[in-house]
């Protein structure tokens, strides 16, 4: 019988601890890096630096509408890029141009199903009610 979840667990804390690895219970720890953190040089207003740096632009067109977002935050393009450079998980990736729009691929689909219809209706026979 294979063993349970919990059981493995426990078998790999176990391993851990007799090996001196991890804290007393044998749980391995992981340290996250703090997030890095922007200030704006107009307002001295700190914010989390992202991969699309959504609110580092809200905030410069929102409150400071006569300057750049890269006046207000300089070297965010260059984090933000630093940030794509390390995506572990493999998330979006950054192509333009290759991707469809949300309207393309609808009428792509439209178009697929329409194809897929007319083929099913012309190269079946149509079956005949009533008695033989």
């Amino acid at each position: 019988m294979p063993e349970s979840h919990k059981a493995e667990r426990r078998r790999v804390m176990k391993a851990n601890r007799e090996a001196g690895i991890g804290d007393e219970t044998g749980r391995i720890v992981r340290e996250k890096e703090p997030p890095k953190m922007m200030s704006c040089t107009t307002c001295k207003l700190e914010f989390r630096c992202t991969k699309t740096n959504t609110e580092l632009k809200k905030h410069a067109e929102g409150k400071h509408a006569k300057g750049n977002y890269e006046d207000c935050f300089p070297g965010a393009e260059a984090t933000r890029t630093a940030a794509l450079g390390n995506n572990e998980k493999g998330g979006k990736s950054d192509k333009k141009g290759t991707e469809l729009t949300k309207a393309q691929r609808k009428a792509k689909s439209a178009n697929n199903m329409d194809d897929l219809l007319s083929d099913g209706l012309s190269a079946a026979p149509k079956k005949k009610f009533g008695k033989k």
